[in-house]
């Protein structure tokens, strides 16, 4: 066998989701187990041969799809002391019960990877990436640390995925609750008052009949003028 495919007990679990349900990940494992030819590989329950258990990269939601990166380091869990070949790793996941179902395998067949000790600090890392299959976009925690490297493309998608959606969310908010705020923009408020007034002086001027001698007040300054009421100084004028 070479490949990957979804065991019965985590295809239950998988087509089981509703919208807002979570999807919780408990571990992630690898092993150097062969499926036996007479077992169903659908009816695995476990890795045939467990040896370690491996990290990932934080899950990304594109759509019905989960998608991240199973990593397996020398380094992990204080360093590898006897060098494996990796040929099968699984991806765990906890059920409405509690219980843990492996919902994904894979096995790499007869093109397992050898895996050296940690030793003098060399490290050696096995990645494989996962994409998974759900029926409704669902939420995804971990129960563990997602301690894998990530690549440049992981955190472009992290960035586009999760970052920028909660930066645009914010964004909006804060963009509304400032459109919302009457003192917002004081400065061009008194702007606005002020061609208000300039108008209202033009209008004044222009469509009032005045005999005599016509003159113009403003309320700019109130240098040597003896008024009552409230000085509006951003209108230049005097309220009552």
């Amino acid at each position: 066998m070479y490949g990957f495919i979804i065991p019965a007990k985590g295809m239950e679990l998988l087509t089981g989701l509703l919208a807002g349900d979570t999807l919780t990940i408990t571990r992630c494992m690898v092993g150097t187990g062969q499926v036996p030819a007479e077992t169903q590989p659908t009816a695995l329950t476990d890795l045939v041969a467990p040896i370690a258990q491996a990290t990932s990269t934080q899950p990304l939601v594109h759509g019905k799809q989960v998608d991240f990166t199973i990593q397996y380091r020398n380094d992990l869990h204080g360093g590898l002391e006897n060098g494996f070949y990796l040929r099968e790793f699984g991806v765990f996941a906890r059920d409405k019960s509690g219980a843990e179902v492996m919902i994904y395998y894979g096995n790499l067949g007869d093109y397992p990877q050898w895996v050296q000790p940690y030793t003098q600090g060399a490290v050696e890392v096995r990645s494989f990436p996962v994409a998974i299959g759900v029926s409704n976009a669902p939420t995804v925690i971990l129960e563990y640390n997602a301690d894998a490297f990530m690549t440049a493309e992981d955190v472009a998608d992290y960035c586009t995925v999760v970052i920028l959606p909660q930066f645009l969310d914010e964004a909006r908010r804060l963009i509304a609750e400032h459109n919302a705020d009457p003192a917002a923009h004081p400065y061009i408020l008194g702007e606005v008052e002020q061609v208000k007034s300039r108008v209202a002086l033009i209008e004044l001027q222009y469509s009032t009949d005045v005999n005599g001698n016509p003159f113009r007040v403003t309320f700019e300054n109130l240098d040597a003028v003896d008024v009552q009421g409230v000085w509006n100084q951003p209108a230049a004028r005097i309220e009552f």
